[in-house]
């Protein structure tokens, strides 16, 4: 069962229904039943030991220290050893199933020094992953931390523990979400209209995203990814440029459905988009950008990172040897990089390193560097940097710089630097292929159509609509509910059979295939 299924559909209907009859003191466990319903569909289902085990270790060590802190005398060195164990238990598990990549990248470098026995058959065996595992792995991290720092209180209940873990709405791609924002799971809740309503509309524009919008640019992008030497020249600016649009209206489109179908329950999960691609530089692109990871690496890597006694020590050295200024900006990358390589290894392989850490930390630590500069000739240039044209280069410039990071996150690093090379080669007129391709047919070998075309023109102007009302009012549902009925209605039933006549059901198709899902 897939989250853009009719069965999905189905179910979370049938499961709104049964959860709002059901007596108040008893929903959190129809939550339960349902999200364990949803696993065993979605999921390979033995998997589901592995959320066993991390529930489990976080409830035993959260209940050592809660029972520790009740003593007359708190041993430290417990609560220590207690929050060591349990941090090693799940990362270690996921660094085993997920950090594949990472891990036999090393293990293949010893054995070309040192002969390791049984070690080609360690590295074929075929480890199954959770579903989820990336997301509820970094949920329970955060949980175990937050009881060791005692800014959340220890869950008594391992049942209501393990719905935190495994609640359904979260499970395929996040949101990452802290145990004080999900305790409602426990609360009493009362049929709401609106609730449902926003709910579903949520889950409509989600499929806009996705079905229409992200499987369509898909289409053309991954004809000219998987064939280098067929499209070259243009094509690869525009497999560039097109790819975070794909990856966007991928992964905010499933968190559209996420978040609305966990709105149907009247439980609110984090939000993890922000009109991304409305950023003005690179710094504020990532505040934007998959929000509750960016948080949750700042809050348990970035800011633990630079309170040690070693990243204090290094701190007053930098500025007695280099100055005040300085020391601090050196400080500042060095706990950014460690922020960035974290959440590179996070996302399970070598090229995402590259990819994603090591390319946006030289970019956000070069964008420090030079803002004064910046400023000064703008200030010299009189630029009104305040007007919609500046604003317009702004955000088209930070789109480009996440588009190339994005190449070496769609094709690795050396395909990702061929690519660029390739695009690069059209400026210098070396490699040229002319935009013309639109227009004489040549774009149609890709396998979109003149349809496709228009439709993604369309449904991205759609998305341009929609992100000015959200930067305007919050959320263009509160802008749209404001209006009169007839113009609601046009608009919701328009979506909706826009959605049923253009959205991508072809043979072969997998709505489920999320690109987020991976991890």
């Amino acid at each position: 069962m897939t989250i853009t299924s009719s069965y999905f559909l189905l179910f979370v209907a049938i499961g709104a229904i049964v959860y709002y009859i059901t007596p108040k003191n008893w929903q959190w466990l129809e939550l339960l039943f349902l999200s364990l319903f949803f696993y065993y569909y979605a999921g390979t289902p033995y998997t589901v030991i592995y959320l066993a085990i991390s529930t489990l270790t976080a409830y035993i060590s959260t209940m050592i220290m809660q029972r520790e802190r009740n003593r007359t005398e708190c041993r430290r060195a417990v609560l220590q050893m207690a929050v060591f164990i349990a941090l090693s238990v799940n990362i270690g598990l996921w660094f085993i199933l997920k950090g594949r990549d990472i891990w036999s990248f090393f293990v293949r470098g010893m054995q070309e020094h040192f002969y390791i026995p049984q070690v080609d058959t360690l590295l074929n065996v075929q480890l199954i992953s959770a579903l989820g595992m990336g997301y509820y792995t970094l949920q329970i991290i955060g949980y175990i931390v937050d009881c060791y720092w005692e800014t959340a209180r220890p869950q008594k209940n391992p049942f209501k523990l393990f719905l935190f873990t495994v609640y359904f709405p979260q499970l395929t791609t996040g949101p990452i979400s802290r145990y004080d924002q999900l305790k409602v799971l426990y609360d009493k809740h009362k049929f709401n209209y609106q609730n449902i309503a926003f709910g579903a509309q949520r889950i409509l524009w989600g499929f806009v995203k996705k079905i229409v919008l992200a499987e369509r640019v898909g289409i053309l992008v991954s004809a000219i990814v998987n064939s280098p030497e067929t499209y070259t020249g243009f094509y690869s600016w525009i497999a560039i440029l097109l790819y975070p649009l794909q990856m966007y209206a991928d992964f905010s489109g499933c968190m559209d459905i996420v978040l609305g179908v966990s709105e149907l329950f009247d439980i609110r999960l984090a939000e993890n988009f922000r009109n991304p691609f409305f950023a003005r530089t690179s710094q504020e692109f990532w505040q934007r950008w998959h929000i509750t990871l960016g948080a949750w690496a700042k809050d348990y890597v970035l800011y633990p990172l630079l309170k040690t006694s070693p990243i204090i020590k290094i701190g007053k050295l930098c500025r007695k040897r280099f100055g005040k200024k300085a020391g601090k900006f050196l400080v500042n990358a060095l706990g950014m990089f460690v922020l960035w390589l974290v959440m590179g290894i996070w996302h399970g392989g070598l090229k995402y390193i590259v990819g994603v850490s090591l390319w946006y930390w030289m970019i956000l630590m070069l964008g420090d560097l030079s803002a004064p500069f910046f400023k000064k000739v703008t200030l010299f240039l009189h630029m009104k940097t305040d007007s919609f044209s500046w604003r317009i280069f702004q955000s088209g410039r930070t789109y480009l710089i996440y588009a190339v990071g994005a190449a070496f996150f769609n094709q690795g690093v050396y395909k990702g630097m061929a690519m660029l090379l390739d695009a690069c080669q059209v400026i210098s007129r070396k490699n040229y292929a002319n935009p013309w391709i639109f227009f004489d047919g040549s774009i149609l070998t890709t396998g979109i159509t003149y349809r496709d075309i228009n439709i993604i023109l369309f449904t991205t102007l759609l998305l341009i609509i929609v992100g000015c009302l959200r930067e305007k009012y919050g959320c263009a549902r509160i802008w749209i509910k404001n209006q009169s009925f007839l113009f609601r209605w046009f608009i919701w039933i328009g979506l909706f059979v826009f959605v049923l006549i253009y959205g991508e059901y072809g043979p072969g198709y997998s709505a489920a295939e999320f690109i987020y899902q991976g991890f």
